[in-house]
């Protein structure tokens, strides 16, 4: 019998709890190991999990695990994923990889020299609904594509800032409504539409007292000569649901979180039209567990048997470009170009 791929989880916060659970219904995984920043909350979750509590992230390196799961605030994913593959290990990051392409290119750096696998979360991509949009767009379904839209008004209370002393800030989140809520919705769009050639972007902070944005909307052009809008927000009460609309000169579909809602083109559909429940628009802890059990599966198999990831340092890098692109046209007032490799 193949042995059980064990997994730690570095810090014991809410998306925490989704990994493990994920790690749980996965075969060929174990949760052996947890650490966080408060002791007793690493305690009370080995305790809930089956598993064993470190006090360092240092320990737990040392400890029986072949592979982390990153859920600390998102400016500490970078160094901590360097340290987990000096240390030997696999790594499973929360999104974002970092806060800047500088790190997520000594994270891309490192999986190569070590040999490693790392993989960003980005749970909607696996969604059997986004699945069937990528097969369509793969088989022309669509056309020539014109344009997308991607609507991410969401709501977080003053008291959601406030509970985690990270949240709201540029060290420790990197960025607001677009860099923590929104880049699951900017990793689709990136995966669907591919690579964004120019974003020109407003950024503001119209509703809480934190350094960064709570509300950012940009027009952006893609390699393929479509057009998309963007919009990203925590201030909008009581918060929408994600939408996503992808046009073509042949047909069209919606997407509302990891439902489809419309699917106008020339192909049958292969998943159920309808809408969907699993929103985190204004609770984040209301997504579900599916999506990350979909990863966590993919993950276990990539370092098991070489399968693919589907979303792998590069891919995460991807996402976090676009978000660096509308950050920097906001703050400058500027037109932003990728830089050419």
């Amino acid at each position: 019998m193949e042995e059980l791929l064990r997994f730690g989880i570095v810090g014991c916060g809410s998306v925490a709890a989704f990994h493990a659970q994920a790690i749980e219904n996965t075969s060929g995984a174990v949760l052996t190991a947890c650490c966080s920043g408060n002791p007793q909350k690493a305690r009370t979750f080995a305790a809930a999990h089956g598993a064993r509590a470190f006090d360092t992230l240092e320990e737990l390196l040392a400890g029986p695990v072949d592979a982390v799961c990153l859920c600390t605030p998102s400016g500490l994913h970078a160094r901590q994923a360097l340290e987990a593959m000096a240390a030997g290990k696999h790594v499973v990051v929360e999104k974002p990889m970092s806060l800047t392409l500088e790190d997520a290119d000594r994270v891309l750096a490192a999986a190569r020299q070590t040999g490693r696998k790392v993989c960003v979360i980005s749970q909607l991509r696996f969604q059997p609904a986004v699945q069937a949009v990528r097969q369509a767009l793969d088989a022309g379904a669509f056309g020539r594509l014109v344009c997308a839209n991607l609507s991410m008004n969401y709501y977080r209370s003053e008291a959601y800032y406030q509970a985690g002393g990270w949240r709201g800030t540029w060290a420790m989140d990197g960025g607001g409504a677009l860099m923590n809520q929104g880049i699951h919705g900017v990793d689709l769009l990136r995966w669907l539409m591919g690579p964004v050639t120019s974003i020109r972007a407003s950024v503001l902070t119209r509703a809480h007292a934190i350094e960064v944005e709570d509300t950012a909307a940009a027009l952006l052009e893609f390699e393929n000569g479509a057009v998309g809008t963007l919009t990203g927000s925590t201030a909008c009460h009581p918060g929408y649901p994600r939408r996503l609309e992808i046009c073509g000169t042949e047909g069209s579909i919606v997407l509302v979180e990891d439902a489809l809602v419309r699917w106008d083109l020339p192909i049958p559909c292969p998943v159920p039209v309808g809408e969907g429940a699993n929103s985190g628009a204004a609770d984040p802890n209301a997504i579900g567990a599916a999506g990350h059990t979909l990863q966590i599966a993919n993950f276990v198999d990539a370092v098991r048997n070489g399968t693919p990831l589907l979303v792998d340092a590069q891919q995460g890098r991807q996402a976090l470009e676009v978000v660096l692109g509308v950050y920097a046209s906001g703050r400058t007032g500027r037109t932003w170009h990728p830089e050419t490799p």
